[in-house]
């Protein structure tokens, strides 16, 4: 009886080897078909992705200018700079003011500083927008501290020093002490103090120039850096906690951060400067824009 089980089941060995081996060709026969009909239903989707992203490319339509402005804890007007962002044409044009900048050389006028210190930042854009006769699509005042931080979350910079520089503010720990010809990489800090020293040989039209130079190269060092890339978010929320007077939140960057991105993808080297001319008075202390910038600023901010 037992030799008639074993029979039994040795018999039954082939045939479920038949339906097992059934039962796998089914499946990959079954998989085949099932993933080519998922291909064709998603194909449509993919397309649609692809246009999506050609879609949103940026146009002339999404250039804005941004004014900012950077304060010392005197609520004086340290440094001012406007930003064009072009996305489509890959530049960012900066336009470093000084806060000694007025609308007229009588002295009837205020100055930026006056004003700002006066009336806040949403009155210095409308001051600086009547000045230059274009329009500010967003603007933002921000502490030394911020200013700084700002810098660190983008890199630093190589700096060689061009004059012999010493100075201590007796209001602050502020020291600068350099010898012509240092090269130095500058962190947040120092290139703040580059870019307020008040005793350049050439005067604070100096410091006009050196702010344009130090931020189109931190920008353009920046952004060339996987770690900008990664960290955009996280550095635009920390700017946007830590500043001051602003009218712009996280939903506006939401609506550009894409466009950075695009940039940053598509060339090398997006910021350059542009810097005012214009008439110093005498003293040094009040600087007039002339007609000619306010016409080149408008043609290269593509601004009507």
């Amino acid at each position: 009886m037992a030799e008639n089980k074993n029979k039994k089941r040795k018999s039954q060995a082939p045939i479920a080897l038949v339906y097992f081996s059934t039962m796998i060709v089914f499946i990959v026969i079954f998989g085949a078909i099932a993933i080519g009909l998922m291909n064709k239903v998603l194909e449509p989707e993919r397309i649609a992705s692809s246009v999506s992203v050609a879609d949103s490319n940026p146009t002339e339509e999404n250039n804005q200018t941004f004014l900012y402005m950077v304060k010392n804890d005197d609520n004086n007007l340290d440094a001012a700079m406007l930003a064009r962002f072009m996305p489509a044409d890959g530049k960012i044009m900066l336009v470093p003011l000084s806060p000694y900048t007025t609308m007229s050389a009588d002295g009837a006028s205020q100055t930026l500083d006056q004003v700002f210190k006066a009336s806040g930042a949403a009155e210095t854009a409308k001051t600086v927008s009547e000045i230059l006769g274009i329009g500010i699509d967003r603007y933002m005042s921000m502490g030394e501290q911020c200013f700084e931080n700002l810098c660190d979350n983008i890199g630093s910079i190589t700096y060689e020093v061009l004059e012999n520089m010493y100075y201590v503010d007796n209001d602050s720990d502020d020291v600068v002490n350099y010898k012509k010809g240092d090269k130095i990489s500058l962190q947040g800090y120092q290139i703040r103090l580059f870019m307020t020293y008040p005793k350049y040989k050439n005067g604070y039209s100096q410091n006009v120039q050196t702010a344009g130079d130090m931020m189109k190269s931190l920008i353009n060092s920046g952004f060339k850096l996987q770690t900008t890339r990664d960290n955009l978010d996280s550095i635009y929320s920390t700017l946007l906690k830590e500043s001051a007077e602003k009218n712009f939140n996280a939903g506006d960057f939401e609506k550009t951060k894409d466009f950075y991105y695009y940039v940053m993808d598509n060339f090398d080297n997006p910021a350059d400067t542009l810097i005012p001319t214009g008439t110093w008075s005498g003293n040094g202390y009040r600087f007039t824009v002339d007609d000619t910038f306010k016409e080149q600023i408008k043609s290269v901010f593509k601004a009507n």
